[in-house]
């Protein structure tokens, strides 16, 4: 980022005068972040690898303050002086968020699950249904789609192995119910929690945050780490994992992760990096891809711990 851009930022958002020259801090899926110090303090600026409409951003910085003002810790979205959330710019969209401090160190399970269950607590109204992305199968095209694009690419031969398991499990997605949805995060993971420099748990990212089931978010969490859900549970979080169909956004999600990492890998056009990037998530999701056989083992895991509860206990919110 150039400091003419920091400089126009700190400008729309009356950020105060700019310090010094932006500094580069990391890179998500769907963005790039600089830290921008001014004499008012210091910022960490997005730039959008992805277009979004104002009132989608205007949407989750609802979600964030209603999660902010129930005690979720995150980091304070900000708005320019007219209270738009992105500035236009190039080449990429901005949008402003206070700087937090975090600190090094691993997220355990049972953060995660009480990081979680602070989220879902908000019960903060959806806006619109949940998008094919988080609620729909992939399909039988699609899935076509994405082994033409793997001929000869070095993830052929494990997408091969687990074609039919990725297929058959699209079985048992159902569409939600949207007596049972609410706003979620639809990105919580180790990655997008950590611990700031003064001890508090914080969540990051809540870009990709809108309209969800509960339960659903929460079964995609334990399909990778049934450790969550007694945290999640003990936290008093509202949702329960039941059923083979909580499981339908994380079976979604699997499908069009890997049809969209499929289609950046093999894409000449896009730069190294990002086809860097997808060969690596590819490599990852097809190592243990989201099975039936899976998520039964999960299940009987589960039915284990709602035979013997431990901890508080919500009013629980099944699945769909």
């Amino acid at each position: 980022m150039l400091i003419e851009t920091a400089e126009r930022v700190a400008r729309e958002f009356g950020l105060g005068e700019v310090a010094a020259e932006p500094v580069y801090a990391a890179r998500g899926e769907l963005g790039l972040i600089w830290r921008v110090d001014t004499d008012r303090g210091s910022w960490a600026v997005k730039e959008s690898l992805i277009d979004v409409a104002e009132h989608d951003a205007a949407a989750d910085v609802a979600f964030q303050r209603a999660a902010a003002a129930a005690g979720v810790v995150l980091p304070a979205p900000v708005v320019d002086r007219g209270g738009r959330v992105i500035l236009r710019a190039r080449p990429y969209d901005l949008r402003v968020y206070e700087w937090a401090d975090l600190a090094a160190g691993e997220i355990t399970a049972a953060q995660l699950g009480a990081a979680t269950a602070s989220v879902h607590r908000v019960r903060h109204a959806a806006r619109g249904p949940v998008p094919a992305w988080f609620a729909a199968p992939l399909g039988a095209e699609g899935w076509a789609g994405i082994a033409a694009r793997s001929r000869r690419q070095e993830w052929e031969d494990a997408l091969r192995t687990w074609l039919d398991d990725l297929v058959a499990v699209e079985a048992i997605v159902v569409a939600p119910d949207p007596a049972r949805v609410t706003t979620c995060h639809r990105d919580l993971n180790e990655e997008n929690l950590r611990m700031s420099a003064a001890g508090l748990l914080t969540v990051l990212d809540w870009e990709n945050c809108g309209p969800a089931v509960p339960a659903w978010e929460l079964a995609a969490i334990v399909a990778r780490d049934p450790e969550v859900y007694p945290a999640y549970v003990a936290a008093g979080g509202p949702a329960r994992v039941t059923r083979p169909e909580d499981f339908s956004m994380r079976v979604a999600v699997q499908g069009h992760l890997l049809e969209f990492y499929a289609r950046r890998a093999s894409d000449p056009a896009e730069g190294e990096e990002n086809r860097a990037r997808s060969r690596a998530r590819l490599r990852e999701m097809l190592t243990r891809p989201l099975t039936l056989e899976r998520i039964s083992a999960v299940l009987e895991g589960l039915r284990d711990h709602h035979a013997h509860p431990v901890g508080h206990h919500a009013q629980p919110d099944g699945g769909a």
